[in-house]
């Protein structure tokens, strides 16, 4: 922090900046508002080792009928445990998807829409790719989805979200995701309010695409109003939650002591302060304990990536930008005289952001650790534009048309991350893969309508429900 401390920021010349209109922090101290405190935290610390131990002889003892054995791991998923069992899973479905006669029988007339999509998708998203030719027999002579099954509304829910694990070339997929789409649509205003909840919630983020974190903590709401849940399992996936949201609390103390030293409201007022909001983001890319130091990293480059942003989209000028790019992609302080006092303290910022993450990673045997950040679609400043825009521009098309363009391409990117995921022998580790695929949730979470991430009233519920409210046990 040499440097930035040897900066003084002093009143820059008077010049025409069409600063962006960003919402204000709306979150307190996080030190004073997130507290860390629980009186009953190691006592929960031992229930939770004593339920563990149950629910891994429930899920042992599920073997014995594959399709309650594949239930239970779904199960598992959604109430944000199945970290704690992630060996133990893949092996029974390495063993399932290798058994010829399992397949074979959900091939079989037998198995119905509910418990085809659920094996299809469970085994996807742990990168077992099963065919797509188990959805056949719902088809008619015609090629399409036979009729009756608009009345099974738990069976099109789950062939929603198992459509969402499509690769490339899969039509009969994406037939599914409009088929199923449609229905559910209808089906979820005339249900109870608790099926009609969970469809609206899968329509407005499907869980594949959705953040863990956020997907589990809606589940366990809805799978404790369920006539036949796991008591004890249920009670597992709450003191985990709890125990994981006392973690997430003391993480987010040290993302915001790190943000305080740097005096960033006065030396950088243009800037966004998106602490809190920045390690939601972090926790939706690393929620399990053993990525704590990874998540708390990916929180504050998060927020230097933000505040790189502001300068370019809500201060900086195109004749002080121009050398101040310069300045960061030589990668030293060189060039930046004449620019306003800011721009050169959150140029120091960043270069010792990086020096240091670079110096911690080579500590850890990981020399030339590399991060790329993508700058974000704003209409806050005249010389910004959108991929919308810029696709606009190069072909010659509509709004609407460019509009319905960049959708096919981010739904052609889902299905290489798919891919990548189902790919065997794939070219990463499965937890590797994972990360790319949680920070396209993220992203898919953020920004697929609007950007909540800078409108911090639209993420306000998320972080009450996943960092201050505990859930009753």
């Amino acid at each position: 922090m040499e440097l930035i401390h040897n900066l003084s920021v002093g009143k820059s010349e008077e010049v025409d900046r069409p600063l962006a209109d960003f919402p204000v922090n709306i979150w307190e101290d996080p030190l004073t508002t997130f507290s860390v405190l629980d009186l009953d935290s190691e006592r929960n610390k031992e229930k939770l080792r004593s339920l563990k131990e149950t629910v891994m002889e429930s899920l042992m003892a599920s073997r014995e009928n594959p399709i309650e054995n594949i239930k239970f791991i779904d199960s598992l998923c959604r109430l944000g445990v199945s970290y704690h069992f992630e060996h133990e899973i893949f092996m029974q479905l390495e063993a399932m998807f290798g058994c010829h006669d399992f397949i074979e029988m959900i091939r079989d007339n037998e198995s119905g829409l509910y418990t085809v999509a659920l094996v299809f998708q469970v085994f996807r998203q742990f990168g077992y790719k099963l065919a797509t030719d188990v959805f056949d027999k719902f088809k008619n002579k015609d090629g399409e989805f036979k009729e009756h099954l608009a009345e099974d509304a738990r069976g099109l829910l789950c062939l929603y979200e198992a459509a969402q694990w499509s690769t490339h070339g899969e039509d009969i997929l994406d037939e599914a995701l409009v088929f199923s789409r449609s229905l559910l649509e209808d089906i979820a205003s005339r249900s109870s309010p608790h099926l009609a909840v969970r469809i609206k919630n899968a329509l407005k983020h499907a869980y594949p695409r959705g953040i863990s974190r956020i997907e589990t903590r809606q589940y366990i709401s809805y799978y404790e109003k369920e006539d036949f849940h796991d008591q004890t399992l249920l009670e597992f996936a709450k003191v985990d939650f709890n125990l994981l949201q006392l973690l997430y609390r003391e993480e987010l103390g040290q993302v915001f002591r790190w943000y305080n030293n740097l005096n960033l409201e006065s030396k950088l007022p243009y800037a966004r302060n998106r602490t809190v909001e920045s390690y939601l983001w972090a926790v939706g890319v690393h929620f399990e304990p053993c990525y704590s130091e990874a998540g708390i990293k990916f929180a504050t480059l998060i927020i230097v990536l933000t505040l790189v942003d502001d300068t370019y989209d809500a201060y900086g000028t195109i004749e002080e930008l121009e050398p101040f790019t310069d300045a960061l992609l030589r990668w030293n302080p060189s060039g930046i005289e004449g620019l306003p006092e800011s721009m050169k303290y959150i140029h120091c910022v960043v270069l010792e952001f990086f020096d240091k993450l670079e110096e911690e990673m080579e500590k850890e045997g990981r020399p030339g650790y590399g991060i790329y950040a993508k700058k974000s679609f704003e209409h806050k400043r005249k010389h910004i534009v959108t991929a919308i825009d810029c696709y606009m521009k190069q072909y010659g098309v509509s709004w609407e048309e460019a509009r319905e363009e960049i959708k096919v391409m981010a739904s052609d990117s889902w299905k290489t991350i798919n891919q990548e995921l189902m790919t065997k022998p794939c070219q990463f580790s499965f937890p590797v893969v994972m990360r790319f695929l949680n920070l396209s949730r993220v992203m898919e979470v953020f920004y697929k309508k609007t950007g909540i991430f800078t409108q911090p009233e639209l993420m306000k519920d998320y972080v009450v429900s996943l960092f201050l409210d505990k859930i009753p046990i």
